[in-house]
């Protein structure tokens, strides 16, 4: 018999609607398993729109393992570069601005 942890999240939007989160690791608290949730989540966001709107597996004619790691590289640049070029259209401050608030959040506040 394996052991399990359920979580259980009410979802933001739709007040009657739960999710039931699993977790084999019994010793992590609820908050660590919905942050570990959220991670991969985020993972298998990253992977639908690779292979939906930016043709993983698609385009790609070669059967070698050098195309595959180079189609691979190819639409993760894809991926970037539109990630990039949506931050900043709803960001204003420049990626040196954000350097420059992480470096005084960071290195000033925990370094007193």
């Amino acid at each position: 018999m394996i052991q399990a942890k359920i979580v259980f999240v009410k979802d933001r939007n739709r007040s009657r609607n739960w999710l039931a989160l699993i977790s084999t690791d019994v010793t992590l608290s609820d908050e660590e398993i919905i942050r570990i949730y959220g991670k991969r989540w985020d993972i298998e966001i990253f992977f639908k729109i690779c292979k939906s709107y930016l043709n993983l597996a698609k385009e790609l004619q070669g059967r070698s393992y050098d195309s595959m790691v180079a189609h691979t590289t190819i639409v993760f640049a894809r991926y970037i570069t539109l990630a990039v070029e949506n931050r900043n259209n709803k960001d204003l401050r420049t990626i040196g601005g954000l350097f420059e608030v992480y470096f005084i959040y960071v290195v000033i506040n925990f370094s007193t």
